[in-house]
């Protein structure tokens, strides 16, 4: 044997890290930062529900989901969906950049449903 002793924590010299190489580049991930509430409630109205209509079944955005069952109930008479609805009119009025995020489907999702 060479003057160098392999074993524990000893790695032979020709597969150790040679000078210069940097073995994880970026890194340990740093900490989350904590969301704020408005942000998971977009994140979670943003999210895909599954439905029924006409005996399909059909995806949408949660958010889109809650006008239609608002919009069906004021329709119908309810006068608490009828107020729900117009606070989140006047909501959206004053935020509009808060939009369905698009999520592409493959093909094998579009056979799934």
């Amino acid at each position: 044997m060479a003057d160098y002793e392999t074993g524990y924590k000893k790695p032979p010299k020709h597969s150790q890290f040679k000078p210069g190489n940097c073995a994880n580049p970026h890194g340990r991930r740093g900490k989350k930062e904590p969301q704020t509430a408005a942000e998971i409630f977009n994140e979670v109205m943003n999210q895909f529900a599954e439905y029924r209509e006409g005996g399909k079944a059909k995806r949408a955005p949660r958010i889109e989901l809650l006008v239609k069952r608002y919009g069906a109930a004021a329709l119908k008479g309810d006068v608490g969906a009828a107020a729900n609805l117009l606070k989140l009119r006047e909501k959206f009025e004053k935020l509009p950049n808060v939009t369905p995020i698009l999520i592409p489907m493959t093909e094998q999702d579009m056979n799934a449903a």
